[in-house]
């Protein structure tokens, strides 16, 4: 069997990944290469695919503030990589290509958080606060309340604020993102999270 990997951002998304992963029972048979940057896993894309001992390739990219142009980033590398058939939109279930030639491995792609709506992995994870919390709307009230002049962070990093400060009135404040599935506080039993792990199992397992 050849090498199976997936891409991820950063070491938070990482960390994200391991702990899905582990709370799900999903079997170790690939590996997690944070690439540190969006720009940095976008050139990966375009490298990884000719390791000659690859057999699956996967990556998970932040959608950020324009869906269209993001995938239109990704798609240009994949197509320089030598895939033909590259959708011109993510696919709702997230993206699956077969290179009908068998020169590439396959690769799966999800734009987070689900491959529709703008956003990043910090949105991803507001899905898995659990039903029925009474402190995320407070959190949202708060940051509304903030007065431009105030407030610190840029508008693209409003999700990164909006679950950090959720985080930050659990019982252990301020736990990190992968550590808040283990501990539960994030419910890694969400449809969100489902649905991303018939994915990650179809992209890099099954």
């Amino acid at each position: 069997m050849g090498r199976r990997l997936l891409l991820v951002e950063g070491k938070n998304d990482e960390h994200v990944m391991y702990a899905l992963c582990k709370r799900h029972g999903v079997p170790e048979k690939f590996k997690i290469k944070p690439a540190e940057s969006v720009e940095g896993l976008l050139d990966l894309l375009q490298i990884e695919p000719r390791a000659s001992d690859m057999e699956r390739l996967a990556a998970i990219i932040d959608a950020d503030q324009d869906v269209a142009a993001r995938w239109a980033a990704v798609r240009a590398r994949l197509l320089r990589a030598g895939y033909h058939d590259v959708p011109a939109a993510p696919m709702r279930g997230g993206t699956f290509l077969v290179d009908t030639d068998a020169q590439l491995p396959n690769l799966s792609l999800w734009l987070m958080p689900d491959n529709r709506l703008p956003g990043m992995i910090e949105d991803f994870l507001a899905f898995l606060v659990p039903q029925g919390d009474g402190c995320l709307p407070l959190v949202d009230g708060f940051l509304a309340s903030i007065p431009s002049e105030s407030r610190r962070f840029a508008e693209i990093h409003r999700a990164k604020a909006r679950i950090h400060a959720w985080l930050a009135v659990q019982e252990e404040p301020g736990k990190p993102l992968g550590q808040a599935i283990t501990a539960r506080y994030l419910d890694a039993e969400a449809g969100a999270a489902s649905e991303f792990l018939v994915w990650l199992r179809r992209a890099l397992v099954d």
